[in-house]
């Protein structure tokens, strides 16, 4: 039997969470909560099953050129798996539940851009 597997496309709601980010923690906190819920949002259009546990791969689809290190964007896919375990994805995120996030930068998409998850059921090893 294969796992079965989920893709998500999230468009980014607000600026993008970025490890190098210096700024008020207040606004920081809003950017956190504002991908949080889109993860969440986008979770539960897409009907996504309550698992034992998943892998999760993001791919990120920036706006324009610029080059950009994939993992120092870990704060926004940190935020939108938190979505995903508001939305009842998995129990929690911890290393017992969630492989991953594996994150790949991929071409460029208009607007602010997008996050595409791809979320296979795990098993438990």
């Amino acid at each position: 039997m294969s796992a079965r597997s989920w893709t998500v496309t999230i468009p980014a709601p607000t600026v993008w969470l970025n490890a190098n980010r210096r700024s008020h923690w207040r606004q920081w906190a809003d950017d956190v909560k504002t991908w949080r819920d889109a993860g969440h949002v986008y979770a539960k259009q897409a009907k996504l099953p309550g698992l034992d546990r998943v892998h999760i791969g993001a791919v990120l689809h920036f706006p324009d050129r610029r080059k950009r290190d994939g993992h120092n964007f870990y704060p926004t896919l940190k935020a939108i798996v938190d979505g995903l375990v508001d939305h009842g994805l998995i129990v929690d995120d911890s290393a017992e539940y969630l492989d991953g996030p594996d994150i790949r930068v991929g071409e460029i998409r208009p607007g602010r851009g997008v996050v595409v998850l791809t979320i296979r059921e795990a098993v438990r090893a």
